[in-house]
């Protein structure tokens, strides 16, 4: 029973974490269109969080301390979460920021072939109609049959983020994180693309932007921690119950959020192949979830000790 209701709270946490990970842009653009620069937001968006994190961290009265071999995975899994977060809000000045995060959560293909040639992780039938119903959903909700415009530079720079979040959960998986506490996790990774947007911040742009009025500051508090700290958080506690292969396939919520809050608030374009689109990346989220259950069942069935013969 325990180990059902932890597969429950692991598909409950990759939901989550992917569909606070969609509002990234509707957080991120308003700041950059009243004029702040996008290393600035996205070390903002580290540096609240961080901070966030530090202070539950604080009150729980919980231990900071870390072996060298967790700090050393914990420096390349800042280094993967940092180069992810600031590709992907950079390519927002090129591409609309759907079709960006659509081309994004490409990942979880990345994820399946890597675990299961590499790691030699079972995948059932189910997951792989799972990831073609979703990369389907991908393909309607960029608008490409529409023969929109591509912009190289835009989609090489989404394109790119699908190799580093790919690894940034494989690593999660793979590594002696899979068994820290989720939280202090999160505040280490946080804490390391703090550091590194501050160094990107002076090098690049040689000052870090202000705040150009008091809606620019709450959406980088929003950004900070809807978008960032609580999305990390579960992803993380979603890893260590499902696996890295299934939360990536329900990171589909992630293009299916950004479309949405595109078109709503931020005057992006909204066709009915989009609205196909959605309708694949829902029939994607309730294969997995469907498939999961028939798995856990057939487990436990197999687990039972064998009824005596009368």
């Amino acid at each position: 029973m325990n180990g059902r209701f932890e597969r429950v709270k692991g598909i409950a946490c990759a939901l989550v974490s992917s569909s606070t990970f969609g509002l990234i842009p509707l957080f991120a653009i308003p700041p950059m269109r009243a004029g702040m620069l996008v290393n600035s937001v996205v070390f903002y968006r580290f540096l609240f969080s961080s901070l966030a994190v530090g202070v539950v961290l604080l009150l729980r009265g919980g231990s900071l301390r870390v072996s060298r071999r967790e700090l050393r995975f914990l420096l390349v899994l800042g280094l993967l979460y940092a180069a992810t977060s600031l590709v992907l809000t950079s390519s927002y000045v090129y591409i609309p920021s759907g079709t960006a995060t659509t081309i994004h959560f490409l990942y979880p293909v990345v994820v399946s072939v890597v675990m299961s040639l590499v790691f030699k992780e079972r995948a059932s039938v189910f997951l792989y109609v799972a990831v073609v119903l979703a990369l389907c959903g991908v393909y309607l909700l960029s608008g490409v049959e529409h023969g929109a415009e591509v912009n190289v530079r835009g989609y090489a720079m989404a394109f790119s983020t699908v190799l580093t979040y790919a690894c940034y959960i494989i690593v999660v998986n793979r590594s002696c994180i899979n068994r820290m506490d989720g939280l202090k996790a999160t505040f280490y990774v946080l804490s390391v693309g703090m550091v590194i947007f501050l160094v990107n911040c002076l090098l690049a742009d040689g000052e870090i932007s202000g705040f150009p009025d008091w809606g620019s500051f709450v959406h980088i508090i929003l950004l900070a921690i809807v978008a960032t700290l609580v999305s990390d958080l579960t992803l993380i506690l979603a890893i260590q119950r499902i696996g890295s292969t299934m939360s990536a396939i329900l990171g589909c919520l992630e293009p299916l959020t950004a479309v949405c809050m595109g078109a709503l608030f931020l005057g992006e374009s909204f066709t009915v192949g989009q609205g196909a689109g959605i309708a694949a990346v829902l029939a994607a989220v309730v294969l997995v979830i469907c498939a999961s259950a028939r798995r856990r069942v057939g487990r436990d069935a197999s687990a039972r000790p064998a009824s005596p013969r009368k």
